[in-house]
């Protein structure tokens, strides 16, 4: 197993990092490039999604890290951070049925993660957010 850690700023200028740091670890260990595409934009959702809602109204210091764990089977990341308590495992999907006028904002990154990954799931630990994302390399 390889793993990799990277601490990423909370501001937008660093998804760009955060998806060229997924890029190259996933390339170094050979992952085929529709699993490196699907892990690269459901860590841009879900660091997105701390980077906008984590830290509303929170003291500094704000951290992110993303750890990346890539087997010869599967490619797990996790996203933890330091923000408001909040299980993304837990939220609605939303309701696509509905005109886009009438539909509630957001939502949609969780739904798309869920899509795209095979496996989710949170954990809060010693005042962390831990969000795991799995997905098969076959």
């Amino acid at each position: 197993m390889t793993s990799h850690d990277l601490r990423v700023e909370p501001q937008v200028s660093q998804i760009p990092r955060l998806i060229d740091w997924v890029d190259a670890c996933c390339g170094q260990d050979g992952v085929a490039d529709e699993i490196r595409f699907k892990m690269a934009l459901a860590l841009e959702e879900a660091v997105m999604n701390v980077i906008n809602h984590a830290f509303a109204g929170l003291p500094p210091p704000h951290l992110i890290t993303v750890r990346l764990d890539i087997t010869a089977e599967l490619i797990a990341a996790e996203v933890i951070d330091n923000g408001h308590l909040f299980d993304p495992t837990t939220a609605p999907d939303p309701d696509l049925s509905l005109p886009l006028e009438r539909r509630y904002p957001g939502g949609l990154g969780i739904h798309l993660m869920r899509g795209i990954m095979d496996r989710l799931e949170y954990r809060h630990s010693n005042g962390n957010n831990i969000l795991r994302l799995e997905k098969a390399r076959g």
